[in-house]
């Protein structure tokens, strides 16, 4: 729903900022999509006057004007025969644009420029150009320019000459769909009337006497069912032309594309209400034995035809809704009009059709003929019965304002079964257990007149104030007291309430921490690619003794694959690792995060593990890099752990290799805290259980305990700012025994101390030629760097020779040249 600030302002007093109206609107419940400032169609458009005309010396059909535009005079230079020295016309200065004509994205912008040798400061305008037609602002009509009456004042803008406003706003508006009297300007209104207190005005109406006090038209309501009420009213005499500039303009600022006068009064007072209406030529409509043109609101007949407005033939059943006379459908009930039944350039009379359609009707036609329109979008969500008649005297006005013409016989109403109004209870003090807060009674009342709704009665009733409202017809979303609660808080102002938590609430638990740090791990391992898996509880006890022999059976157990409690997570994340590849997926990345049991003593213990499997490529498939196919290893694991590790915050954790295979596991390393609390283990599957489970390629497996993790992490950040400093790279090449480890070397650094050391990077591990039988090549670059200086060569060479001094003494090694 499109509505301009100007608009709103004929309801509503506001004279507030366009962003401090969105805040309101929003605080109510609309959502504003969007906000669009609209520069004046005449924008730069000015009344001039011209002081003389002379003749172009270079062109016999131009004339080199003197025109005075208010602030002084410039020189123009114009084709326009029509025109004299005297005459006042509108003069659209450089630097403005002419207002967009139908089909025109981009605008035409005037500059100074030179015509034919003599430079031209602007250009005077015709009605064209405009996009203005003269007669329905008391003008002539003549090929030239558009001559302004002798009381204009030299100077003043053209938009306040022809009583236009300027600049505008136009608000987008998302209206939720319980909420169908907001697709109408008056119902928008109604709600800033509410919520600022200023009071709504409603048009006031007053027709002339019809010609005539009988009938003018014939209504025969065959489905009632799907029509409740319809209304109809005929004109007669009127003339059919181009819309005045304030129609027009209106419509053409919320996207509205004027037709003509008839037509847009129309569409007008739908966009103005909320209720749409039909005008049809009456002579295309057949009369009946009496004379009157009569309309039939029927069911379709299965397989009939119809033609729509926008030219295309639809075929119809009896779900579908027309508007009828005797010769056959005018129109496709709240849709579309027939084509051959609208308004045309010479139409004199025409009857106005006002109706209330069921929603599912409207709704369940307009999806199965793929047929949308603003009427049919107002009808699918429930337009206010009660509006067809007021909405009708509305369009009649506003038509023999702009069109001229006579009310011709009595208005028809066809409404066999009027609604029952509907009135709710509201205690007052229901709002403060609703929301929380207090809110007086005087207070809730005038929030509720406010919006229209009519108080009707008062009392009492279990010890607390009550009072009875009548809901208006617009209003189709009010149901139960709770909703008289609910606008309550919308004047009152959602900002306004407090959170709070629930009486009654059960509050914190003990776990909660433990849970967000299970969030926080889960977070951790998604980030590193991981996909989560949840296996079962119960596991076979065959399969739980490949871990533990200490195994919890069940004394009942369902079957026999599911009679023991799970000692680890890793049965199940290798049943998981099967279930994919026997559905093709062979490259798998996995963790769990649950539950193990196990038994000491007689005594059974729960636990919270923490376990990764991965088996398949290392890295999805990829056109580039010479390592793209290759499988995840042992060290693909390990860096994974160790990530893990770091960021819940350990420090000091060492990784042990078992010298011989496990149960469970073909090459495995224990990890421990420090050396002596154990953590878990990592390692490669056996294959001979990988076989067990169909899986091809080598499997690897971590499981570690997850209470000791979160009970030993430290979630503290600290900040560490850049290095200042350059530092200097010293590479080391030394051959050691095979057996000495990453970790051995790390240590003998730690033994070493060497002042300002920053990294250590193992990049290279050789065996081959020039490498003794038993012995290995590693390769180290350390990074010295000192945090309040630039390191100098000799205390960096000196620092370095005694790590290389500690490498030969402690492990053995001798460097490589």
């Amino acid at each position: 729903m499109k509505v301009t600030l100007n608009w709103l302002r004929n309801y509503v007093d506001f004279n507030g900022t366009p962003e401090e109206l969105t805040e309101r609107l929003t605080l109510l419940g609309l959502e504003v999509e969007g906000v669009e400032r609209l520069a004046g169609q005449f924008e730069g458009v000015v009344v001039a006057q011209v002081l003389s005309r002379d003749k172009h010396p270079n062109a016999d059909k131009l004339s080199v004007c003197r025109v005075a535009d208010g602030q002084g005079d410039r020189q123009i230079v114009c084709g326009a025969q029509n025109f004299k020295a005297g005459d006042k016309v509108p003069l659209i200065l450089p630097g403005a644009s002419l207002p967009l004509k139908a089909g025109e994205t981009q605008p035409f912008t005037i500059k100074v420029g030179k015509i034919r040798s003599v430079e031209s400061h602007g250009m005077m305008c015709s009605h064209e150009e405009l996009g203005l037609d003269p007669e329905s602002i008391g003008h002539r009509r003549e090929d030239g320019l558009l001559i302004l009456r002798e009381d204009a004042t030299v100077g003043q803008p053209l938009a306040a000459y022809l009583g236009l406003s300027g600049s505008d706003v136009v608000f987008d508006l998302e209206v939720t769909p319980n909420r169908p009297d907001l697709n109408s300007v008056i119902g928008i209104a109604r709600e800033i009337a509410a919520v600022t207190g200023n009071p709504l005005r409603l048009p006031q109406v007053t027709l002339p006497a019809a010609s005539g006090t009988s009938a003018s038209a014939s209504v025969r309501l065959e489905a009632p069912e799907l029509c409740p009420r319809y209304t109809a009213r005929v004109i007669r005499g009127l003339k059919v032309g181009p819309s005045p500039a304030w129609l027009r303009s209106s419509l053409e600022k919320v996207g509205l594309r004027s037709i003509n006068n008839v037509v847009d009064v129309s569409n007008y007072v739908m966009l103005e209400t909320g209720q749409p209406l039909h005008t049809f030529d009456l002579r295309r409509i057949q009369a009946n034995a009496a004379g009157l043109p009569e309309v039939v609101i029927r069911r379709a007949s299965d397989g009939e035809k119809f033609t729509t407005l926008d030219g295309r033939e639809h075929t119809l059943n009896p779900e579908n809704l027309l508007i009828a006379d005797a010769a056959g459908g005018i129109a496709l009930a709240g849709i579309m009009g027939g084509l051959h039944s609208g308004i045309q350039d010479d139409t004199t009379d025409v009857l106005i059709e006002s109706a209330y359609f069921t929603p599912t009707g409207i709704r369940r036609t307009s999806k199965s003929l793929a047929l949308r329109s603003d009427a049919s979008y107002r009808f699918e969500r429930g337009a206010d019965v009660q509006a067809a008649e007021s909405a009708s005297r509305r369009c009649v006005q506003l038509l023999l304002e702009v069109a001229g013409g006579t009310v011709s016989g009595a208005a028809v109403d066809a409404f066999p079964t009027p609604p029952q109004v509907k009135e709710l209870t509201l205690r007052h003090d229901r709002a403060w257990v609703v929301l929380g807060v207090e809110i007086p009674s005087e207070t809730q009342a005038r929030f509720l007149s406010g919006l229209g709704i009519e108080e009707v009665g008062q009392g009492s009733g279990s010890g607390s104030a009550t009072s009875v409202w009548r809901v208006p017809s617009w209003r189709v979303d009010l149901k139960r007291e709770v909703d008289l609660v609910e606008e309550v808080a919308r004047l009152f102002g959602v900002d306004r309430i407090l959170s709070t938590a629930p009486r009654g609430a059960v509050g914190a638990h003990p776990f909660d921490a433990t849970f967000d740090r299970f969030a926080e791990v889960r977070r951790i391992l998604t980030g590193l690619g991981l996909d989560e898996a949840q296996g079962q509880t119960l596991i076979s006890d065959t399969a739980a003794r490949w871990v533990s022999p200490d195994v919890v059976l069940l004394a009942n157990p369902l079957s026999s694959d599911m009679n023991a409690l799970r000692p680890s997570l890793l049965p199940g994340l290798l049943d998981s690792l099967n279930h994919n590849l026997s559905r093709r997926n062979g490259d798998v990345q996995l963790f769990e995060i649950g539950r193990v049991f196990s038994q000491q003593n007689g005594v059974a213990r729960e636990g919270w593990r923490v376990a990764i499997a991965l088996t398949g490529a290392r890295d999805p498939r990829f056109w580039s890099g010479a390592d793209r196919d290759a499988k995840a290893d042992v060290y693909d694991l390990k860096g994974l752990v160790e990530e893990l590790i770091e960021r819940l915050g350990l420090r000091g954790v060492v990784y042990a290799r078992r010298p011989e295979s496990t149960a469970l596991m073909l090459e495995s390393a224990t990890v421990t805290l420090g050396g002596k609390m154990p953590l878990g283990q990592l390692g490669q599957l056996l294959p001979t259980l990988a076989k067990r489970y169909d899986l091809r390629d080598a499997v690897l497996l971590a499981e570690l305990d997850l209470d000791v993790l979160l009970a030993r992490g430290n979630s503290a950040r600290s900040f560490k700012p850049l290095a200042a400093f350059p530092s200097i790279q010293r590479d080391v090449a030394m051959i050691v025994p095979e057996a000495t480890t990453h970790e051995a070397v790390l240590a003998a650094v730690k033994q070493a101390k060497p002042s300002n050391l920053e990294a250590v990077e193992l990049f290279d591990v050789f065996r081959g030629k020039h490498v003794p039988e038993g012995h290995k090549s590693l390769a180290y670059s350390f990074t010295y760097r000192a945090a309040d200086r630039t390191l100098k060569d000799e205390e960096v060479q000196a620092a370095h020779d005694r790590l290389i001094g500690v490498f030969q003494s402690a492990l053995g090694a001798t460097l490589r040249a």
